[in-house]
């Protein structure tokens, strides 16, 4: 199966939260591979190429490579444990196209925002809908999510994407 990893990578925190995060990715890719399947992901096939490319080209190019990349995948995994405007919209292409999205998360305690209340011109008071604070309701109402998963460790993690893809290939 053709996989594209999709991830945030701009606001994730510097230092060992972003080592874990993208040591995670790459060990994902790593054991989707050694199951048979073809994976990309930005760490590999795009990020690096655009450092070579002028600065003004990287925006427009970063956009086509990544998004060729979802819509050539057969399932797109979407590791979704920070926000990310661009797997918003990597997720809303994949929806374009009717491909899967397994998204999973971990809650590194830092990544949780809290609700707050607002109020309205008409002087009404409202809580923001936040979710469970990590993954906006927006992102997890994308209707063509076939599983969300929680995990706690990046064996864990792999594990159960492992175990979701092997239901869905049954499918």
């Amino acid at each position: 199966m053709r996989i594209y990893i999709a991830c945030a990578l701009t606001h994730v925190p510097r230092g060992p939260v972003f080592d874990e995060h993208v040591s995670f990715i790459h060990q994902l890719a790593e054991n989707l591979k050694m199951n048979g399947h073809e994976v990309k992901y930005a760490l590999v096939d795009s990020d690096p190429q655009l450092d070579s490319r002028p600065f003004d080209e990287r925006a427009r190019l970063c956009y086509l490579w990544d998004r060729s990349m979802v819509e050539e995948a057969e399932l797109m995994i979407a590791e979704a444990s920070w926000a990310s405007t661009g797997l918003g919209i990597e997720m809303q292409i994949a929806e374009n196209k009717g491909i899967p999205i397994i998204v999973c998360f971990k809650d590194f305690q830092i990544n949780r925002v809290k609700t707050v209340t607002y109020e309205n011109p008409d002087h009404t008071s409202h809580h923001l809908q936040v979710g469970d604070g990590i993954i906006t309701l927006m992102a997890l109402g994308v209707p063509n999510i076939f599983r969300l998963i929680e995990y706690f460790s990046p064996d864990d993690g792999v594990a159960q994407i492992i175990g979701a893809l092997d239901v869905l290939d049954r499918q």
